[in-house]
């Protein structure tokens, strides 16, 4: 596996450079070579980053961390998955400045994807961004994971394997139907 620095953002990481796995294309990989794939992502518990990189391995694509990395870092590709978790209802504040930050998406084809306590209602704001952005919005995906807002009791072992199962299912699916 190939490291690339990318320069930080945001508070946590102000004047430090901090390392993003690129995972190039495998021999096995169902992204044709040709095709770029991306999974940004978004997650303050890790429940989120748990399915980002499901989906990123099954893919042979790179999952970006978009505490780590700036819009100005961001290579417009040909299919986009954007993860998040809710946080009282909404997407993280980090995930949208980002996807604001962007460059338009005209072309791009895009899913979002999350985890949730109670609801996923991230989702709806984030495919609302990527249309404003001239996304094309095919799919979503979801499932619980572990809700520190109940001290994590709800979902505690959320997301489990069958979720990550479904997840890479989700996204070999995409890939396969662009």
């Amino acid at each position: 596996m190939r490291e690339v620095h990318v320069p930080a953002c945001g508070p946590r990481e102000a004047g430090m450079d901090v390392k993003v796995s690129d995972q190039p294309h495998s021999e096995n990989s169902i992204i044709p070579d040709d095709m770029r794939a991306l999974v940004l992502y978004a997650s303050l518990t890790g429940n989120t980053r748990k399915v980002a990189r499901a989906i990123a391995r099954e893919l042979g694509a790179q999952a970006l961390d978009v505490h780590k990395a700036s819009a100005q870092d961001f290579a417009q590709p040909e299919l986009l998955f954007v993860g998040d978790g809710v946080y009282f209802g909404r997407p993280s504040r980090a995930m949208v400045r980002f996807l604001r930050g962007l460059p338009k998406l005209n072309g791009v084809k895009a899913a979002v994807f999350g985890t949730y306590g109670t609801q996923a209602k991230q989702l709806d704001a984030l495919a609302k961004i990527l249309m404003e952005k001239g996304a094309e919005v095919v799919d979503r995906f979801s499932c619980p994971g572990r809700d520190w807002f109940t001290l994590g009791l709800l979902h505690r072992h959320r997301p489990n394997e069958e979720d990550l199962k479904r997840a890479r299912a989700f996204a070999r699916k995409l890939a396969e139907g662009t």
